[in-house]
């Protein structure tokens, strides 16, 4: 993997080719999405913005010279490639100047919360709009001999209530895997080992242990899911990392068995969502409590940051 990733940014040519490669494939598999953002944040990284920004730029031509030839929409793959890079290059830039992956990681869940506000601006009802969307893919897909109609209205109501604020977390969520990739592949190509450091000390600031539980309390008191609670679930995911860092932590600090984090992921996955939701809340009470630190066997864990 090294060596494909020192491939890939040998050159600006290298670099625009991988991530319009992974971009166009991420068409078909969509989670290699997070690996284009990723190079494109690579780059921005160990070449600066202003290159990065070039690659973005090159990386959108290409896109509409292969969206003309192959779908012949040539604007709509341009369009899309910009939508999809510019985020992460102006992410990438924060964490250049930075160096900080938490206020990296900050800064993706403001976003994340913007793209969630930018649904109830110009949807007006984004409910409604999601809620037509769905229809459609049930109609289309849904057997109604299998799936009762009643039961597939009922879940129709349930996520289109919920989708402007589980499109911000995903989104998030992949920008957020998007700055870990590259961190990792910048520290793999400079420093190996140095990343698994940083991820383990990863704690996010104050405000946010504040926030959270105010937009909680907000979403509890509205009968129907509000602004506010569709904002508590893009800030969840931000507490989802601190709480896969802390748990990375204290395997490492114990000295315990790696199957432990394969079981954690495992049950990630099998457990959703109740899992996420259980891990974001340890995260969160790390943030006060900091048991990494009482693992250092710190008499007093400090507070957040």
């Amino acid at each position: 993997m090294r060596r494909l990733l020192a491939l890939a940014m040998k050159g600006r040519a290298q670099a625009v080719m991988a991530t319009v490669v992974t971009a166009m494939v991420a068409l078909l598999i969509s989670p290699l999405s997070i690996v284009s953002n990723g190079l494109v944040m690579l780059a921005t990284v160990r070449n600066g913005p202003r290159e990065g920004l070039l690659v973005v730029a090159l990386s959108a031509v290409a896109m509409a010279l292969l969206g003309g030839l192959i779908f012949r929409a040539p604007a709509v793959l341009g369009f899309l490639g910009l939508m999809l890079w510019l985020p992460a290059w102006g992410l990438a830039t924060v964490l250049g100047r930075t160096g900080s992956l938490a206020r990296t990681l900050e800064l993706a869940t403001v976003l994340g919360m913007l793209v969630v506000g930018a649904q109830y601006l110009w949807l007006g009802d984004p409910a409604a709009f999601w809620s037509g969307l769905l229809q459609e893919y049930m109609q289309a897909s849904w057997d109604p001999t299998v799936i009762p109609e009643a039961e597939q209205r009922a879940l129709l109501h349930q996520l289109s209530v919920w989708m402007p604020g589980g499109i911000g977390a995903v989104w998030t969520l992949s920008m957020m895997l998007a700055v870990l990739f590259a961190r990792w592949a910048q520290a793999s190509l400079t420093q190996p080992g140095a990343f698994g450091e940083e991820f383990r000390r990863l704690r996010v600031s104050r405000p946010w242990l504040i926030l959270l539980p105010v937009l909680l309390a907000a979403a509890m008191l509205s009968r129907q899911p509000s602004l506010l609670g569709q904002l508590y679930v893009v800030v969840m995911v931000l507490f989802l990392l601190q709480g896969l860092s802390m748990a990375h932590a204290i395997v490492n600090g114990t000295g315990a068995s790696r199957g432990w984090l394969f079981g954690l992921y495992f049950l990630l996955i099998v457990g959703l969502p109740h899992s996420i939701t259980a891990l974001a809340a340890a995260g969160y009470v790390d943030g006060w409590l900091d048991f990494r630190a009482r693992l250092r066997g710190g008499d007093e864990p400090p507070g957040p940051e």
